[in-house]
């Protein structure tokens, strides 16, 4: 059961992710050529402020198993963390927390906010996401992808995420489209 977990919930968020990650760079051309023309360090930079700003899991539910200093939660308490709100918390995503902004003073696993997770429940294959998207951005747009038709957004309560549906992209050059 767990690998059946694993496996249908990196499949299904790195395809959102991927599907964002389009977006965003069809929706901000300076974006797209910034990305285009990084080296990887940068690129998957980029990729995680992505993700952060748009995380294909936006609520993440957690039982508090003991009481901390500060914390206002009784012990089995169950609590739902807004990922999208803290991830753009001011006090640690400075400068300009809505925006894309790879020099943040952040460790590694900082720098995508709480998009996959924390902690013991961090995403196992959180750089396998980040790598898989990259190797597929970068080759659609090698190919010459051109956004046709905008997505619509939808909401999937199994992931408590975004849906993006009738994404329609066409190629620039038929000849390399793979």
């Amino acid at each position: 059961m767990e690998c059946l977990t694993y496996g249908t919930a990196g499949m299904v968020t790195t395809r959102e992710f991927i599907s964002m990650t389009m977006l965003r760079m069809f929706n901000d051309p300076r974006l797209r050529i910034r990305y285009l023309a990084a080296e990887e360090p940068e690129r998957l930079a980029i990729l995680n402020e992505v993700i952060r700003l748009e995380p294909p899991v936006a609520h993440l539910y957690r039982r508090v198993q003991a009481r901390a200093d500060g914390c206002p939660y009784d012990p089995g308490a169950l609590v739902d963390i807004d990922v999208r709100q803290t991830n753009v918390y001011p006090d640690i995503f400075t400068p300009e927390p809505d925006g894309v902004c790879t020099d943040r003073q952040l460790t590694a696993s900082e720098r995508a906010g709480l998009s996959f997770g924390d902690g013991a429940h961090r995403c196992p294959g959180s750089h396998l996401a980040l790598l898989e998207t990259d190797v597929l951005v970068r080759a659609l747009f090698d190919a010459g992808a051109v956004l046709e038709r905008s997505p619509d957004h939808e909401f999937d309560t199994l992931v408590q995420g975004y849906q993006l549906r009738g994404f329609s992209v066409t190629f620039s050059n038929s000849a390399a489209a793979p």
